[in-house]
C-alpha cells in the first residue's frame, strides 16, 4: 500500500482576525491506531513557509501511516510576511491558539507542536508562554527539528562565514538607528536584501530578504523571542529536539545544549536525538518519521501496536 492510502488531505482556512490561516489537513485513516484518533500534530514551517520547507511535506504522510493526523499551517512568518514587516514570532502565538481551538472543535484533545528550523523557535516560544498545564491541558508535546540554540547567533555566524553584504554589524547599526525608540510600533520600515547570506555567490538561493522590523525581531541581537535557550527553560511539556549530525547551519552541540538546559530547569522529559542527516534531512525522511513516531508512541500510546 502507498502512504497516501493511510490519509485524507484537505486544504482548509481557519478564521483568524480579519482573514484566515491557510493550512493543509492530513487526517489519518490508518487502521488500528487506538488513541491516535485523539492526537494531532501541528507543523510549523521554516524560512519562508511551506513554499520552500520540505519536512512539512514528507512528515505528515509518514505520521498518518502510523495513525497520527497533522495540520501544516502557514504563519505570519511565511511567504510575504518577512518582506512586508509581519514576520514576527510573537505575532504567531495567537495564530497557533486559533489553530488549536479549530482542532479541538474537530474532536482532538491531544495536541503536539512540531517546528522545523525557525519554526522550532516558534513552537518553543509558544510552549514557554503556554506552560501552565491547568490553562492549556491539550498541549502534550513539543518537537523541534533543526532548531538553533539562538537564531540571532546562528544568523550572525552564517553571515560572517560567507562574508555577507551588508555585514551583520552594519545591518544592526542601520536598523537600530531607523527603528528606535520603539521598533514594534514605528512606522519606519523598509525592505532590505542581504547578499551572500547563505552561500558564496550572488545567486538568489544565497540571498535573504527581510524588512528592518522582521530582521530586528528574528535575527537581531535583541530578538529575545528567537533565542531558544531562553525559551526552553520555561517549558514543562515533553520535549524532543532532533538535529542532523551533518547540519552545516547549526553547531554540533546545539540540540544537546538545549535539552540540557530544559532538564536542569526541571523538565522531566526533554531529550536530544541526532540522525545522520543535513539540515533539511534530505535522504533521511523515513528515519526522521520513524524517530518522531516512536517518540509519540511512547508518550501518547497511539499508533498501531
Amino acid at each position: 500500500m502507498k502512504i497516501s492510502d493511510f490519509m485524507e488531505q484537505e486544504l482548509i482556512s481557519i478564521p483568524y482576525g480579519m482573514g484566515t490561516i491557510d493550512a493543509l489537513y492530513y487526517r489519518s485513516t490508518a487502521p488500528g491506531r487506538g488513541d491516535g484518533a485523539g492526537t494531532v500534530i501541528i507543523h510549523v514551517h521554516g524560512f519562508l513557509g511551506n513554499f520552500l520547507e520540505g519536512s512539512q511535506r514528507f512528515l505528515p504522510p509518514l505520521l498518518a501511516r502510523a495513525g497520527y493526523s497533522s495540520l501544516c499551517i502557514n504563519t505570519r512568518l511565511a511567504t510575504f510576511g518577512l518582506f512586508f514587516g509581519y514576520g514576527i514570532i510573537d505575532d504567531t502565538i495567537p495564530q497557533l491558539d486559533a489553530a488549536i481551538i479549530y482542532l479541538k472543535k474537530l474532536g482532538y484533545n491531544s495536541i503536539v507542536l512540531s517546528g522545523y528550523s525557525i519554526g522550532g523557535s516558534v513552537v518553543l516560544r509558544y510552549a514557554s508562554l503556554r506552560s501552565d498545564v491547568s490553562k492549556f491541558p491539550s498541549l502534550k508535546g513539543i518537537i523541534a527539528v533543526s532548531t538553533p540554540y539562538s537564531n540571532p547567533d546562528s544568523v550572525k555566524r552564517r553571515w560572517e562565514r560567507w562574508g555577507s553584504n551588508p555585514s551583520y554589524d552594519e545591518i544592526y547599526r542601520r536598523v537600530r538607528e531607523t527603528l528606535r525608540p520603539d521598533p514594534m510600533h514605528t512606522a519606519e520600515d523598509r525592505t532590505m536584501v542581504i547578499y551572500r547570506a547563505r552561500g558564496d555567490t550572488l545567486n538568489p538561493e544565497h540571498t535573504e530578504l527581510y524588512t528592518y522590523k522582521t530582521w530586528w525581531f528574528l535575527a537581531g541581537p535583541e530578538a529575545e523571542s528567537a533565542k531558544c535557550y531562553k525559551q526552553i527553560t520555561e517549558i514543562n511539556t515533553p520535549l524532543l529536539l532532533i538535529q542532523g549530525r551533518r547540519d552545516q547551519d547549526l553547531r554540533p552541540e546545539e540540540a544537546e545544549d538545549l535539552a540540557s538546559l530544559a532538564v536542569h530547569a526541571g523538565n522531566a522529559d526533554a531529550s536530544a536525538l541526532y540522525l545522520d542527516a543535513a539540515h533539511d534531512f534530505e535522504g533521511c525522511e523515513e528515519t526522521l518519521g520513524e524517530a518522531v513516531t516512536n517518540w509519540l508512541d511512547r508518550r501518547l500510546r497511539a499508533g498501531p501496536g
